[in-house]
């Protein structure tokens, strides 16, 4: 039961990682291996669009920044932080769930003359932001490529403002950073025309993973790495299973001790049933025959403590997905740890279950031999 129950609460956790993922990344993130930028005019945009099962393409460009608001009435106490600026095209909002995520105001980046930006939850809250302030702009500070010594330092730097129109919830590390633009503005602030750091990939529900990825491999050649969702945070997923196997190993271990109290059993029911095996062996009874009957009853006794085990736990995951019975402690995005019942986890259970009863009758039956006559 136990095995099965916390199998299922790590493959909540990471059904739950990837949903969170999945608002703010795409299917596909395109990188060039050996350089921090991506030339728009180069990428071959087209050729992708062209792949059975791409939905959409668009160019991103991030890096980190200063940025600076001084809310309405703190004129005097203008805040600023480090910041990570994600320039995003129009088509931004159809490769990911992003939309979805806003918690207030409205996911605008731009109306033709005034530019706008979308902040995390947790960067909104630093700079005391007011959602549509005309007043008061966002400042942003990013440092000119290639420029020389100054006697003013502010030559340096690019300056330009921006209005927040939205704040959105995303995960813990980007919604403490994370500022979007539109493209433009981002390429303008760096200098950078034609410039994106990476290119987001959307595919329909119908097209094959792996297939897809390969096909754009190809297109791209070895100067770019293309990584689906679980790429993408390959150290957290491997982290996580990590952890479910480990917890699954621990548990098999402890199931492996209890199955002395089997081993102690059987012996017991040996030397108590030995008046019997002397009768069935002076019936004609052949040694494989008494052997095979011990073998099923310390099979019996295993099985069925095994299946009532998976079936209490089956139906503690089934309360615990509908009900949400075990709730989970502090402040969280869910009131209840979510859980997923895989046909995988069930069948590693039962053969490291079956593999443990085979070597607890072992022994027992071994001594057997030693009973009859």
């Amino acid at each position: 039961m136990a095995l099965i129950v916390i199998m299922s609460v790590f493959n909540g956790l990471e059904t739950l990682v990837g949903k969170l993922d999945s608002s703010a990344s795409a299917d596909y993130i395109v990188d060039n291996k050996y350089s921090k930028y991506i030339s728009t005019e180069e990428f071959p945009v087209d050729k992708i669009k062209r792949i059975e099962g791409v939905n959409d393409i668009t160019a991103i460009l991030e890096d980190n920044l200063l940025v600076k608001y001084t809310p309405a009435l703190e004129e005097n106490s203008p805040r600023e932080i480090i910041a990570l600026i994600r320039g995003v095209e129009e088509n931004y909002i159809a490769t990911t769930a992003i939309e979805q995520k806003i918690i207030d105001g409205l996911f605008v980046l731009g109306d033709g003359r005034v530019n706008f930006c979308v902040l995390g939850n947790g960067l909104a809250h630093h700079l005391q932001i007011h959602i549509n302030d005309f007043d008061n702009p966002i400042t942003c500070y990013f440092p000119k490529s290639g420029q020389g010594i100054s006697i003013n330092p502010l030559d340096a730097i690019e300056i330009k403002n921006v209005f927040p129109s939205g704040v959105v919830t995303i995960a813990p590390e980007l919604d403490n950073s994370i500022i979007i633009t539109s493209l433009k503005f981002a390429q303008e602030l760096m200098n950078l025309t034609n410039g994106a750091t990476s290119y987001y990939i959307d595919i329909n529900n119908a097209a094959s993973i792996d297939l897809v990825q390969n096909e754009i491999q190809n297109i791209l050649g070895e100067n770019y790495s293309v990584k689906n969702k679980k790429q993408q945070n390959e150290v957290m997923y491997n982290i996580m299973k990590s952890e479910k196997w480990s917890s699954f190993l621990i548990l098999s271990f402890i199931l492996f001790i209890a199955t002395f109290n089997l081993v102690g059993a059987l012996s017991v029911l040996i030397i108590d049933k030995q008046k019997d095996i002397k009768t069935l062996t002076f019936m004609g009874a052949e040694k494989s025959l008494i052997s095979k009957i011990f073998v099923i009853e310390g099979f019996m006794v295993t099985f069925s403590g095994t299946l009532l085990g998976l079936l209490l736990g089956v139906i503690l995951i089934v309360l615990q997905d509908i009900f949400h019975i075990i709730p989970m402690q502090g402040s969280f995005i869910i009131d209840a740890f979510p859980v997923e019942l895989r046909f995988i986890d069930l069948v590693s259970i039962l053969t490291v279950v079956v593999s443990i009863s085979m070597l607890a009758v072992i022994y027992p039956i071994r001594k057997l031999s030693k009973v009859i006559v």
